[in-house]
């Protein structure tokens, strides 16, 4: 299991408990407990066949307390706990910010009186702090701290512009005020009573070397086939009981390329459907599945099987995530416990390698807008635009309070406008890749995948999001990732003759819940009655009238994406009475 909580300051002893009570379904097998006069914390034991380089737990040496909750991988694959320690006397906080994987730090220097936490460079893992006072409360999920009695839930109207426009909530904020997320590759400093956030993982630094400019297709690939092989060893657990979630999509079917290589007995594959009258991947997981002959499963995904329990679900995912895979997410882990507790998936290859939905927004800087026009802000709008959410919504959706409660310029142009002037990197594509690592990533796919299985007690494995790999990708050529609208064209060629040619060939769909379908027959009911005219008047965020409209599918618009906007709208509704009202459903 995966768990750390604690705080820097002096609080009674029963807060920890408190916070460890939240999240007890993490800390299992007796977790261990440090107390000092300023700091204290609690981590989950090393999971069941773990390897030699995964740590959880406290180290002490003179003045330093040092808690560690995951695993290292690449040239810091053997670091001990003790390194740490001697490294950090020698050199400082930046000593471990060399440390490479999957984890989170916390560290308590007594004799200068300061604390640290630090998340691993690609978000793999989650923390989240909040100060009340004098202490800095910390924990890898919301709830630890916002469940806290001197904590006083208040929703963050920038957060829920955030999340309608993103589908989550991106960069530091979370939908709470005064509740926080480290963003991935940070680290955070307390002293004095005051915390200050510094990053330290830059990848985009890679895309500045010009060797790498013209190295043909082929080194490439043979560059990404070894850095994949070695981030998929390094994450081994030892047991041969491993599974993955299979899609059919190009990214986890390499991983179970390699998983089959390394572990060739008993590699289970998971993919899901949702029933014949919806378009499915199965043939394609299928054939990956036969050609390297795993223990393929196939779950069937209905909302007759999950509405009881999807309270639960969204109290479990606690930040809301408005991504429906979410759930399929949760239903299919919970079958796949059946089987292993270590579970990979092909999570990355999107972010990392320039994935289909960069093409609007290249089509447009190509074609299209000028983005050094008048108007300025047209890059951050279409980028807002090309998630297809519900950012073209706010203006009719929330009431007058709320829209006056958060700035557009500052709380969604804002969030971007960084990312697309910084002059490292200097190619769109790979400002936008950079924006979709350090927003997408690390606040929507890692945390959605490592919540949903830690549900069911599963270590969740995403070698393609392995820092070497990020690297790698900003090392690549324009046009080794995506050419003439073909994308990831360096995996390709890495795995054509490892993998079935419908896989290598195919167009990229992705996992397209059947949300639109859902919200307009089978969950529909249960949508209006969550939605009823008395709750929403009540809360005072939404307009009802707007709301009936997307709910009947009627907006007398020209928008076909009812399904997906209910669905985020349900999530959060959910989420907002469970955590902010209280209330069960």
């Amino acid at each position: 299991m995966s768990g750390l909580i604690g705080y820097f300051g002096c609080q009674p002893g029963e807060i920890i408990q408190q916070m460890l009570y939240q999240l007890e379904y993490r800390f299992t097998n007796s977790p261990q407990q440090v107390s000092t006069s300023e700091f204290t914390a609690i981590v989950a034991t090393v999971p069941d066949q773990a390897n030699h380089n995964y740590h959880a737990g406290v180290w002490r040496k003179d003045n330093l307390v040092l808690v560690i909750n995951g695993f290292f991988t690449g040239e810091t694959y053997n670091t001990k706990p003790q390194d740490i320690i001697v490294n950090y006397v020698q050199n400082g906080i930046n000593a471990l910010c060399n440390l490479e994987g999957a984890f989170t730090i916390a560290l308590y220097d007594r004799l200068s009186n300061t604390g640290y936490l630090i998340r691993d460079g690609s978000g793999q893992k989650t923390l989240y702090f909040g100060q009340v006072e004098q202490t800095l409360f910390f924990a890898v999920e919301p709830k630890a701290i916002h469940q806290l009695p001197h904590f006083s839930p208040q929703l963050n109207y920038a957060a829920l512009a955030q999340y309608l426009s993103f589908s989550f909530v991106p960069g530091c904020n979370t939908m709470l005020k005064g509740l926080y997320e480290l963003p991935a590759g940070h680290y955070l400093t307390w002293k004095n009573n005051e915390y200050a956030l510094k990053r330290y993982f830059l990848f985009e630094q890679a895309s500045v070397k010009p060797i790498f400019q013209s190295q043909t297709v082929d080194k490439s690939a043979l560059q990404f086939k070894r850095l994949l092989t070695s981030a998929v060893g390094d994450r081994l657990p030892n047991t041969n009981d491993l599974g993955i979630f299979l899609s059919g999509g190009l990214d986890s079917s390499v991983v179970t390329v390699e998983l089959a290589r390394l572990k060739p007995k008993n590699l289970n594959t998971f993919s899901i459907h949702f029933g014949k009258k919806y378009p499915n991947e199965l043939d394609y997981a299928r054939a990956v599945a036969k050609q390297h002959n795993t223990q393929h499963h196939e779950v069937h995904i209905k909302p007759k099987h999950f509405l009881q329990r999807l309270s639960n679900i969204i109290w479990l995912l606690d930040d809301p995530i408005g991504d429906p895979i979410t759930v399929p997410n949760f239903e299919l882990a919970q079958y796949a416990s059946n089987y292993s507790q270590w579970i990979f998936n092909g999570e990355g290859g999107d972010p990392c390698f320039g994935g289909p939905k960069n093409y609007g927004m290249l089509l447009s800087h190509w074609y299209g807008t000028d983005f050094a026009g008048p108007d300025k802000q047209m890059r951050e709008i279409n980028y807002l635009k090309s998630f297809q959410r519900a950012y073209d919504e706010l203006d009719k959706l929330l009431t007058p309070d709320v829209k006056h409660s958060f700035s557009h310029d500052t709380d969604l142009v804002g969030i971007l406008s960084p990312f697309f002037n910084t002059q490292m990197p200097d190619t769109l594509l790979n400002k936008l890749m950079a924006m979709n690592i350090r927003l997408k990533g690390a606040h929507l796919i890692l945390p959605k995948v490592e919540r949903m299985l830690q549900a069911h007690k599963l270590n969740a494995l995403s070698p393609l999001f392995d820092e070497r790999i990020v690297r790698f990708s900003f090392r690549l050529p324009g046009n080794q990732k995506i050419n003439h609208g073909d994308e990831k064209l360096v995996i390709k060629q890495a795995y054509q003759s490892q993998l079935p040619a419908i896989v290598i060939n195919r167009a990229k769909s992705g996992m397209r819940v059947p949300v639109q379908f859902w919200c307009q027959g089978e969950m529909k009911r249960y949508i209006k009655h969550i939605f009823s005219k008395k709750e929403v008047t009540q809360s005072g965020i939404f307009n009802y009238e707007r709301l009936k409209q997307l709910i009947n599918y009627n907006t007398g618009e020209h928008n076909s994406r009812f399904g997906i906007k209910l669905w985020m709208l349900l999530t959060f509704e959910i989420w907002r009475r469970l955590v902010i009202e209280k209330h069960s459903i």
